[in-house]
Protein backbone atom coordinates (compact mmCIF):
# COMPACT_ATOMS: atom_id res chain seq x y z
CA UNK A 1 0.00 0.00 0.00
CA UNK A 2 1.18 3.50 -0.82
CA UNK A 3 1.40 5.57 2.38
CA UNK A 4 0.04 9.08 1.85
CA UNK A 5 0.44 10.32 5.44
CA UNK A 6 1.77 8.67 8.58
CA UNK A 7 2.47 9.70 12.15
CA UNK A 8 4.10 7.96 15.09
CA UNK A 9 2.29 7.88 18.41
CA UNK A 10 2.41 6.32 21.86
CA UNK A 11 -0.75 4.26 22.57
CA UNK A 12 -2.58 5.41 25.68
CA UNK A 13 -3.25 2.75 28.30
CA UNK A 14 -6.80 1.72 29.05
CA UNK A 15 -7.78 2.64 32.60
CA UNK A 16 -11.25 1.91 33.96
CA UNK A 17 -12.51 1.16 30.45
CA UNK A 18 -11.31 4.42 28.87
CA UNK A 19 -8.18 5.87 27.27
CA UNK A 20 -9.42 9.50 27.29
CA UNK A 21 -8.30 9.89 23.69
CA UNK A 22 -10.02 10.34 20.34
CA UNK A 23 -8.30 9.78 17.01
CA UNK A 24 -9.36 12.41 14.46
CA UNK A 25 -8.66 12.04 10.76
CA UNK A 26 -9.53 14.58 8.05
CA UNK A 27 -9.48 12.74 4.72
CA UNK A 28 -9.69 15.90 2.62
CA UNK A 29 -6.61 17.49 4.20
CA UNK A 30 -4.93 14.11 4.94
CA UNK A 31 -4.55 15.29 8.52
CA UNK A 32 -4.14 12.95 11.53
CA UNK A 33 -4.49 14.29 15.07
CA UNK A 34 -5.02 12.94 18.58
CA UNK A 35 -7.50 14.70 20.87
CA UNK A 36 -6.86 14.43 24.60
CA UNK A 37 -10.12 14.46 26.56
CA UNK A 38 -10.71 16.12 29.94
CA UNK A 39 -11.34 13.72 32.84
CA UNK A 40 -15.05 14.55 33.08
CA UNK A 41 -15.79 13.89 29.38
CA UNK A 42 -16.46 10.20 29.94
CA UNK A 43 -18.90 10.96 32.76
CA UNK A 44 -20.92 13.42 30.69
CA UNK A 45 -21.06 11.40 27.47
CA UNK A 46 -21.02 7.77 28.59
CA UNK A 47 -20.50 5.08 25.98
CA UNK A 48 -20.04 4.91 22.24
CA UNK A 49 -23.39 6.52 21.45
CA UNK A 50 -22.71 9.42 23.81
CA UNK A 51 -19.31 10.04 22.25
CA UNK A 52 -20.75 9.91 18.72
CA UNK A 53 -23.55 12.36 19.59
CA UNK A 54 -21.16 14.81 21.23
CA UNK A 55 -18.61 14.77 18.41
CA UNK A 56 -21.21 15.16 15.67
CA UNK A 57 -23.14 17.84 17.59
CA UNK A 58 -20.00 19.94 18.06
CA UNK A 59 -18.71 19.74 14.48
CA UNK A 60 -21.88 19.89 12.36
CA UNK A 61 -24.75 22.32 11.87
CA UNK A 62 -28.34 22.21 10.64
CA UNK A 63 -26.97 22.59 7.11
CA UNK A 64 -24.78 19.47 7.32
CA UNK A 65 -25.84 16.58 5.12
CA UNK A 66 -24.49 13.06 4.77
CA UNK A 67 -22.28 14.14 1.85
CA UNK A 68 -20.97 17.33 3.48
CA UNK A 69 -17.21 17.38 4.14
CA UNK A 70 -17.80 18.36 7.78
CA UNK A 71 -20.02 15.35 8.39
CA UNK A 72 -18.27 12.97 10.78
CA UNK A 73 -18.21 9.21 10.74
CA UNK A 74 -17.63 8.09 14.34
CA UNK A 75 -16.71 4.63 15.58
CA UNK A 76 -16.64 4.30 19.36
CA UNK A 77 -17.11 1.84 22.19
CA UNK A 78 -18.05 2.40 25.82
CA UNK A 79 -16.48 1.50 29.17
CA UNK A 80 -17.37 -2.19 28.78
CA UNK A 81 -15.87 -2.42 25.29
CA UNK A 82 -13.03 -4.95 25.42
CA UNK A 83 -14.32 -6.49 28.66
CA UNK A 84 -14.24 -10.27 28.01
CA UNK A 85 -16.00 -10.94 31.30
CA UNK A 86 -19.27 -9.60 29.86
CA UNK A 87 -21.18 -11.12 26.93
CA UNK A 88 -21.62 -8.89 23.90
CA UNK A 89 -18.99 -6.29 24.78
CA UNK A 90 -17.20 -6.58 21.45
CA UNK A 91 -19.83 -4.20 20.11
CA UNK A 92 -19.13 -0.63 19.08
CA UNK A 93 -21.21 2.24 17.71
CA UNK A 94 -21.02 3.68 14.20
CA UNK A 95 -22.58 7.17 14.19
CA UNK A 96 -23.00 9.87 11.53
CA UNK A 97 -25.47 12.19 9.80
CA UNK A 98 -27.58 9.65 7.93
CA UNK A 99 -28.04 9.49 4.18
CA UNK A 100 -31.55 8.18 4.86
CA UNK A 101 -32.90 10.32 7.69
CA UNK A 102 -30.90 13.52 7.26
CA UNK A 103 -30.16 13.59 10.97
CA UNK A 104 -28.06 11.69 13.50
CA UNK A 105 -28.10 7.90 13.22
CA UNK A 106 -26.19 5.26 15.10
CA UNK A 107 -25.87 1.55 14.54
CA UNK A 108 -24.16 -0.97 16.80
CA UNK A 109 -22.02 -3.80 15.46
CA UNK A 110 -19.91 -6.59 16.91
CA UNK A 111 -16.52 -8.06 16.09
CA UNK A 112 -13.02 -7.22 17.32
CA UNK A 113 -12.67 -3.73 15.86
CA UNK A 114 -13.98 -1.84 18.90
CA UNK A 115 -11.90 -3.75 21.47
CA UNK A 116 -8.74 -3.52 19.34
CA UNK A 117 -9.25 0.22 18.78
CA UNK A 118 -9.42 0.58 22.56
CA UNK A 119 -6.22 -1.45 23.04
CA UNK A 120 -4.54 0.62 20.33
CA UNK A 121 -5.18 3.64 22.53
CA UNK A 122 -8.46 5.26 21.48
CA UNK A 123 -12.01 5.45 22.79
CA UNK A 124 -13.25 6.68 19.43
CA UNK A 125 -12.27 7.33 15.82
CA UNK A 126 -13.77 10.44 14.17
CA UNK A 127 -13.38 10.72 10.38
CA UNK A 128 -14.23 13.93 8.51
CA UNK A 129 -13.49 15.34 5.05
CA UNK A 130 -13.71 13.73 1.63
CA UNK A 131 -10.80 12.12 -0.20
CA UNK A 132 -10.54 12.39 -3.98
CA UNK A 133 -9.00 8.93 -4.11
CA UNK A 134 -10.06 5.78 -2.31
CA UNK A 135 -8.02 5.28 0.82
CA UNK A 136 -7.48 2.96 3.75
CA UNK A 137 -6.79 4.01 7.35
CA UNK A 138 -4.30 1.86 9.30
CA UNK A 139 -4.13 2.13 13.10
CA UNK A 140 -1.24 -0.05 14.25
CA UNK A 141 -0.87 -0.14 18.02
CA UNK A 142 2.05 -2.58 17.76
CA UNK A 143 4.11 -0.46 15.35
CA UNK A 144 2.82 2.71 17.08
CA UNK A 145 1.88 4.29 13.76
CA UNK A 146 -1.30 5.71 12.22
CA UNK A 147 -1.41 5.94 8.44
CA UNK A 148 -3.59 7.04 5.55
CA UNK A 149 -2.81 4.87 2.53
CA UNK A 150 -4.07 4.51 -1.01
CA UNK A 151 -6.58 1.66 -1.20
CA UNK A 152 -4.92 -1.38 -2.80
CA UNK A 153 -6.55 -3.25 -5.68
CA UNK A 154 -6.92 -7.03 -5.69
CA UNK A 155 -8.78 -7.60 -8.93
CA UNK A 156 -12.34 -6.69 -9.92
CA UNK A 157 -14.19 -9.46 -8.10
CA UNK A 158 -12.39 -8.79 -4.83
CA UNK A 159 -12.47 -4.99 -5.14
CA UNK A 160 -16.26 -4.84 -5.48
CA UNK A 161 -17.01 -6.98 -2.44
CA UNK A 162 -16.71 -5.54 1.06
CA UNK A 163 -16.03 -8.94 2.66
CA UNK A 164 -13.56 -10.27 0.10
CA UNK A 165 -11.75 -6.94 0.08
CA UNK A 166 -11.49 -6.86 3.85
CA UNK A 167 -10.24 -10.44 4.04
CA UNK A 168 -7.50 -9.67 1.52
CA UNK A 169 -6.49 -6.58 3.49
CA UNK A 170 -6.23 -8.55 6.72
CA UNK A 171 -4.05 -11.16 5.02
CA UNK A 172 -1.81 -8.51 3.47
CA UNK A 173 -1.30 -6.88 6.85
CA UNK A 174 -0.13 -10.16 8.39
CA UNK A 175 1.99 -11.75 5.65
CA UNK A 176 -0.81 -13.86 4.24
CA UNK A 177 -1.96 -15.36 7.55
CA UNK A 178 -4.90 -14.66 9.83
CA UNK A 179 -4.64 -13.35 13.40
CA UNK A 180 -7.14 -12.15 15.97
CA UNK A 181 -4.87 -9.19 16.68
CA UNK A 182 -6.17 -7.55 13.49
CA UNK A 183 -9.65 -6.36 12.56
CA UNK A 184 -11.14 -4.30 9.75
CA UNK A 185 -14.25 -2.36 8.84
CA UNK A 186 -15.18 -2.09 5.16
CA UNK A 187 -17.91 -0.82 2.86
CA UNK A 188 -18.48 -2.33 -0.59
CA UNK A 189 -19.87 -1.50 -4.00
CA UNK A 190 -23.45 -1.49 -2.77
CA UNK A 191 -22.69 1.26 -0.24
CA UNK A 192 -21.23 3.41 -3.01
CA UNK A 193 -24.40 3.17 -5.10
CA UNK A 194 -27.22 3.34 -2.55
CA UNK A 195 -28.39 5.47 0.36
CA UNK A 196 -28.64 2.46 2.71
CA UNK A 197 -25.09 1.09 2.56
CA UNK A 198 -23.81 -0.86 5.55
CA UNK A 199 -20.50 -1.04 7.40
CA UNK A 200 -18.94 -4.50 7.72
CA UNK A 201 -16.85 -5.50 10.73
CA UNK A 202 -14.41 -8.32 9.90
CA UNK A 203 -12.40 -10.36 12.38
CA UNK A 204 -10.67 -13.72 12.70
CA UNK A 205 -12.48 -16.26 14.85
CA UNK A 206 -9.78 -18.43 16.42
CA UNK A 207 -12.22 -21.09 17.54
CA UNK A 208 -13.85 -21.46 14.13
CA UNK A 209 -10.58 -20.76 12.30
CA UNK A 210 -12.10 -18.44 9.73
CA UNK A 211 -12.88 -14.79 9.03
CA UNK A 212 -16.30 -13.71 10.25
CA UNK A 213 -18.22 -10.51 9.66
CA UNK A 214 -20.85 -8.45 11.48
CA UNK A 215 -22.80 -5.53 10.06
CA UNK A 216 -23.83 -2.04 11.13
CA UNK A 217 -26.99 -2.02 9.05
CA UNK A 218 -28.96 1.08 10.01
CA UNK A 219 -29.07 4.54 8.51
CA UNK A 220 -26.66 4.30 5.58
CA UNK A 221 -23.43 4.45 7.60
CA UNK A 222 -21.64 2.54 4.82
CA UNK A 223 -22.86 5.06 2.26
CA UNK A 224 -21.25 7.88 4.26
CA UNK A 225 -18.06 5.85 4.57
CA UNK A 226 -17.75 5.28 0.82
CA UNK A 227 -18.74 8.84 -0.07
CA UNK A 228 -15.79 10.02 1.98
CA UNK A 229 -13.53 7.86 -0.18
CA UNK A 230 -12.90 5.55 2.75
CA UNK A 231 -12.64 1.95 1.57
CA UNK A 232 -11.57 0.33 4.84
CA UNK A 233 -10.09 0.87 8.30
CA UNK A 234 -7.65 -1.59 9.84
CA UNK A 235 -6.67 -1.73 13.49
CA UNK A 236 -4.00 -3.87 15.15
CA UNK A 237 -3.01 -4.57 18.74
CA UNK A 238 -1.34 -7.63 20.22
CA UNK A 239 -1.93 -6.56 23.81
CA UNK A 240 -3.68 -9.24 25.88
CA UNK A 241 -7.45 -8.88 25.92
CA UNK A 242 -7.88 -10.48 29.35
CA UNK A 243 -8.12 -7.65 31.91
CA UNK A 244 -7.33 -5.30 29.03
CA UNK A 245 -9.84 -2.76 30.31
CA UNK A 246 -8.06 -2.42 33.67
CA UNK A 247 -11.39 -2.22 35.49
CA UNK A 248 -11.40 -0.21 38.69
CA UNK A 249 -13.24 -3.04 40.46
CA UNK A 250 -12.00 -6.18 38.71
CA UNK A 251 -13.74 -8.58 41.09
CA UNK A 252 -17.02 -6.71 40.85
CA UNK A 253 -16.86 -6.72 37.06
CA UNK A 254 -16.10 -10.44 37.02
CA UNK A 255 -19.00 -11.28 39.32
CA UNK A 256 -21.49 -9.10 37.44
CA UNK A 257 -20.33 -10.54 34.12
CA UNK A 258 -20.76 -14.11 35.34
CA UNK A 259 -24.30 -13.37 36.54
CA UNK A 260 -25.19 -11.82 33.19
CA UNK A 261 -23.80 -14.83 31.35
CA UNK A 262 -25.99 -17.11 33.44
CA UNK A 263 -29.09 -15.08 32.59
CA UNK A 264 -28.29 -15.02 28.88
CA UNK A 265 -27.47 -18.73 28.81
CA UNK A 266 -30.70 -19.64 30.61
CA UNK A 267 -33.17 -17.22 29.01
CA UNK A 268 -32.03 -16.57 25.45
CA UNK A 269 -33.00 -19.98 24.08
CA UNK A 270 -36.44 -19.61 25.69
CA UNK A 271 -37.06 -16.06 24.49
CA UNK A 272 -35.38 -14.20 21.59
CA UNK A 273 -32.91 -16.97 20.69
CA UNK A 274 -30.39 -14.39 19.47
CA UNK A 275 -27.49 -16.79 20.01
CA UNK A 276 -28.81 -19.01 17.22
CA UNK A 277 -30.65 -16.61 14.94
CA UNK A 278 -28.80 -13.32 15.39
CA UNK A 279 -30.48 -9.91 15.47
CA UNK A 280 -32.36 -10.57 12.22
CA UNK A 281 -34.70 -12.67 14.34
CA UNK A 282 -35.86 -9.49 16.06
CA UNK A 283 -37.83 -8.47 12.97
CA UNK A 284 -40.53 -11.00 13.91
CA UNK A 285 -40.99 -9.41 17.33
CA UNK A 286 -40.78 -5.85 16.00
CA UNK A 287 -43.53 -6.67 13.54
CA UNK A 288 -45.65 -8.32 16.23
CA UNK A 289 -45.52 -5.26 18.48
CA UNK A 290 -45.72 -2.70 15.63
CA UNK A 291 -42.25 -1.29 16.25
CA UNK A 292 -41.20 -0.83 12.64
CA UNK A 293 -40.78 2.85 11.68
CA UNK A 294 -43.48 4.53 9.63
CA UNK A 295 -42.33 6.97 6.94
CA UNK A 296 -38.89 7.47 8.45
CA UNK A 297 -40.30 7.95 11.96
CA UNK A 298 -42.36 10.96 10.87
CA UNK A 299 -45.65 9.53 12.09
CA UNK A 300 -44.58 7.57 15.15
CA UNK A 301 -45.98 4.13 15.98
CA UNK A 302 -49.26 2.38 15.71
CA UNK A 303 -51.74 3.09 18.54
CA UNK A 304 -51.29 -0.49 19.77
CA UNK A 305 -47.56 -0.21 20.37
CA UNK A 306 -47.82 3.33 21.74
CA UNK A 307 -50.26 2.10 24.37
CA UNK A 308 -48.15 -0.99 25.08
CA UNK A 309 -44.92 0.90 25.68
CA UNK A 310 -46.53 4.05 27.16
CA UNK A 311 -44.47 6.21 24.86
CA UNK A 312 -41.13 5.07 26.29
CA UNK A 313 -39.92 3.75 22.95
CA UNK A 314 -41.92 6.09 20.74
CA UNK A 315 -39.75 6.62 17.63
CA UNK A 316 -40.69 10.30 17.32
CA UNK A 317 -38.56 10.97 20.39
CA UNK A 318 -35.48 10.19 18.35
CA UNK A 319 -36.57 11.83 15.11
CA UNK A 320 -38.17 15.26 14.84
CA UNK A 321 -37.05 16.66 18.23
CA UNK A 322 -33.38 16.02 17.46
CA UNK A 323 -33.83 17.60 14.05
CA UNK A 324 -35.51 20.58 15.73
CA UNK A 325 -32.54 21.03 18.07
CA UNK A 326 -30.10 20.75 15.16
CA UNK A 327 -31.96 23.50 13.31
CA UNK A 328 -31.62 25.81 16.30
CA UNK A 329 -27.83 25.75 15.98
CA UNK A 330 -26.28 28.87 14.39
Amino acid sequence: MKILKQINYEPAKVNGGYTDRILRIDLGKKNISIQELPPDFKWKFIGGRGYALKLIWDDTSSATRYDSPENILVMASGPLGNEPGFPGTGKFIVGTISSLTGTFIDSNVGGHFGPLLKLAGFDALAVSGISREEIVIIIDGDAKTIAIAGAPTYGKDVADGALSYGENLLKEMNNGEHTDSLAAVTAGKGARNTRFGIVNSLFYDRRRKRIRAKQAGRGGTGTVMRFKGLRAIIVRSSLPKANGNNAVDKQGVREAGNKLKEVVSKCDSQQLNLGAWGTTGLSEYMDKFHLFPIENYQYGQSPESAKLFAGVFAPHRFGDPLRHHLEQKP
